[in-house]
């Protein structure tokens, strides 16, 4: 097999990607297969080639630990990786290279398998800027649209921990997730490859004395890292005299902010910070300590406890859920949740005798002996296999269903559930799609190509079945839901229209008639048919022209009946007012109200307008009593009364009928 490796950091970076791919493409050679790798360095000039490490110019990222984003746009060099023919691509980034590679993956019908090695929900931070909950929220779920986009581009999805499995799940993804995790060279981490001296001269250079521990740890410095938590607890390790220092390796955006901070907890003689290390002297490190530690919590499989407990080490973690096959409290590590329990894991580990560590250690080896790198190799050479199989057949016909205006095609494959995809009258006798026949991944492109003007088109005829739209209202409505170019959108309106199935002009006339039955006043009826977007032209030819002054009149006097009929307890000028306004803003012209209300008979009204004052007079006396008497609670009564409408007189003469305290 001819394999291309995607990725967008490699060598000489040191990181837990880096060493997946290395591992992997010295396995494929092992087993005679060429291996590529396609990666970045910082530049912006050409493309290099070293052998077979094909390196695109991109641009460092100092917040990334240094990394080179590459461009995703090199059209130019797909035509020299057409010329290598290979027969399968592996991509490990969803960013620059990533994209690239689904590019090249495409155009060169090449089947693609991707690893999914970062839990990017962990790392929203780089661009989370102001620290907004919000913008965060945002962040997360773009991670989830971008991985469940990448993850449903492959033919196989890789990752390397169940964790990550279940993560991706979460997602949506529907390609098969398979969990491989990630192999390590068990060899490099054997004791006996390191000198006694090498270990001495690490431990001096790291001021370890003979009678203390030495804590490692290995990896990226960043704040997802968590490696402030470990610092501050050395603060209490300094005070208890606790007699273990710790020995922090690599480089990353965050190494000078610790260094800032253990100094300002006068931790430098108990904290040594070594930056980074050539790949090679890494395990030295490893030999060279009596534990390993790491806080972090945003691991897909955690390599470096796994190249820890290789080496023999002890173990203490943050409990992650990745780390439940590997690390067994008080067998080969301990989990701490936070800075004081930490402290206490390392008071018993110190306390511990020789015969109990060497126990620990044997555990810590015999757990990794499953991340043997032979065994990784040939768990992705036979996914390989799979997956360029299953591709040259990658979608059969299994039914096909002829609607009015377009086709639904059930696609069935073996690496994936059934999908159904929609196509117009015109692709489905252009590409003789029958039962059980094959479907290229050309034909398919272009099938899902047009498929958002298929899916909008049937969307408006469901919606139209329940009941009518303006021509505005369905644009609206396309442009709401679908992403679709102007020319598509109106296409689908054009088709509608010449159906019959949007109308303008029906639309208004049977609108006019269930306005009229709703006694809607002109003026409402212009407003409600321009909100919907009717034409102008149309309403002044089936509304505004239309002489209908007295048909107004008799809409606006049947709905102040309505009103009349609906307003209780209050005073007849109130009660006019009251139903005035309502017509006024039904849209009645104010003179069409006032005579609708001139002409309503009011005999019951008035007839009840005494009783009603005399009770609404005993209502306020009772309430503004509370606080009033004598003549400024007459008064108070007095205001209340005329506010709401009642007769002056009618006022005067009922405060003479009651009984007040100052009598």
């Amino acid at each position: 097999m001819r394999v291309a490796l995607f990725t967008d950091t490699y060598l000489p970076d040191v990181n837990g990607v880096v060493t997946s791919i290395e591992l992997l493409r010295k396995e494929l050679e092992k087993y005679g297969h060429d291996a590529y790798v396609v990666c970045t360095y910082p530049g912006i000039m050409k493309i290099k080639q070293e052998g077979k490490i094909i390196r695109l110019p991109g641009i460092e990222l100092k917040q990334l630990y240094g990394y080179a984003m590459a461009s995703p746009i090199h059209y130019l060099f797909i035509e020299d990786l057409k010329k290598l023919n290979f027969d399968i691509i592996h991509v490990h980034t969803e960013f620059g290279v990533g994209i690239f590679a689904n590019i090249v993956a495409k155009q060169l019908h090449i089947p693609l398998v991707r690893t999914y090695h970062t839990t990017y929900e962990e790392y929203t931070h780089y661009v989370n800027f102001t620290h907004l909950e919000s913008v965060d929220k945002l962040a997360k779920k773009a991670v989830s649209a971008i991985s469940k986009l990448y993850g449903d581009a492959c033919m196989e999805l890789i990752a390397p921990s169940r964790k990550t499995r279940d993560m991706l799940m979460k997602y949506g993804i529907k390609t098969p997730i398979s969990i491989i995790p990630t192999g390590t060279e068990l060899s490099r981490f054997n004791r006996e490859n390191t000198s006694l001296d090498t270990i001495k001269e690490i431990r001096r250079s790291a001021n370890i004395q003979d009678d203390e521990k030495m804590l490692l740890y290995v990896g990226r410095i960043a704040q997802e890292k968590s490696l402030d938590m470990i610092i501050r607890a050395f603060k209490s390790i300094k005070d208890e005299k606790l007699k273990i220092k710790f020995v922090v390796v690599g480089g990353g955006p965050q190494l000078d902010e610790l260094k800032e901070l253990a100094t300002e907890l006068d931790l430098n003689d108990y904290i040594t910070f070594i930056g980074k290390v050539p790949f090679v002297n890494v395990p030295s490190y490893y030999h060279s300590a009596d534990a390993f530690i790491s806080a972090s919590t945003t691991e897909t499989q955690g390599m470096t406890y796994i190249e820890a407990l290789s080496s023999g080490l002890v173990v203490f973690a943050r409990y992650d859920e990745v780390l439940e096959d590997i690390v067994f409290e008080n067998e080969n590590g301990f989990f701490f949740n936070d800075e004081r329990e930490l402290l206490h894991k390392l008071e018993m580990f110190l306390k511990m005798d020789d015969d109990k560590l060497n126990k620990m250690s044997e555990k810590a080896v015999s757990v990794t002996k499953i991340y043997d790198a032979d065994t990784f190799g040939q768990n992705i050479i036979n996914l390989y296999h799979k997956a360029i199989g299953e591709y040259a057949t990658k979608y059969v016909v299994s039914s096909v269903r002829l609607k009015n205006d377009y086709v639904t095609v059930d696609l069935k494959s073996n690496d994936k559930e059934e999908e159904k995809v929609y196509l117009t009258l015109e692709q489905y006798y252009e590409l003789g799609l029958r039962k059980d026949t094959n479907l290229t991944t050309s034909q398919y492109d272009e099938i899902k190509e047009n498929e958002p003007y298929v899916l909008a088109y049937r969307a408006c005829i469901r919606r139209l079945a329940n009941r009518d739209y303006t021509v505005k209202e369905m644009y609206d409505y396309l442009n709401k839901h679908f992403e679709l170019p102007i020319k598509t959108a109106n296409e689908i309106i054009d088709k509608l229209s010449e159906r019959g199935l949007l109308d303008d002009y029906r639309y208004c006339m049977e609108k006019l008639e269930y306005y009229d039955n709703s006694l809607m006043s002109k003026k409402k009826m212009v407003q409600n048919l321009r909100k919907v977007g009717i034409p102008i032209s149309i309403i002044e030819k089936l509304v505004l022209n239309q002489n209908s002054t007295d048909s107004e009149l008799v809409k606006a006097k049947k709905l102040a009946e309505k009103y009349q009929n609906q307003i209780h307890n209050k005073s007849l000028k109130m009660k006019k007012q009251l139903i005035l306004k309502k017509l006024i803003n039904n849209g009645f012209d104010l003179e069409v109200a006032k005579e609708a209300v001139s002409l309503l008979s009011f005999q019951d009204e008035t007839f009840e307008e005494k009783n009603l004052l005399r009770k609404e007079a005993n209502k306020a006396k009772i309430r503004f009593e509370r606080k009033y008497e004598g003549s400024t609670l007459r008064n108070r009564v007095f205001h209340s009364l005329v506010s709401k409408g009642f007769n002056v007189d009618a006022v005067y003469a009922i405060l003479n009928e009651m009984e007040w305290d100052d009598e």
